[in-house]
């Protein structure tokens, strides 16, 4: 019977018809909110994890100096060594 009442009165048959544009807008605007929080969460998230790292980085580099130290004062040995092999060959005549 209301299929008949719709039929007959054209006015409420469009009301019906917003009333179901407006629930599915609402949907979709619901769903769209959903996504975009979660992907603002997770890029929350993943940054965190990025400046974790970044300073994991650091705190490696700064572990790491003495390596490169150690290099400088290799480098100075050997040099160190050469120069007292030519004063022994000059001392011996060599």
């Amino acid at each position: 019977m209301s299929n008949l009442l719709l039929r007959a009165d054209p006015v409420l048959a469009s009301v019906n018809g917003w009333w179901t544009g407006i629930i599915i807008g609402v949907t979709i605007v619901a769903i769209v909110v959903f996504l975009v929080m979660t992907i603002i969460v997770q890029a929350h998230k993943i940054a965190g994890q990025a400046v974790r790292g970044s300073r994991g980085m650091l705190d490696a580099y700064a572990n790491t100096m003495a390596v490169w130290e150690l290099r400088d004062i290799n480098r100075s040995t050997t040099a160190i060594w050469r120069a007292a092999e030519s004063a022994r060959n000059v001392l011996e005549g060599k």
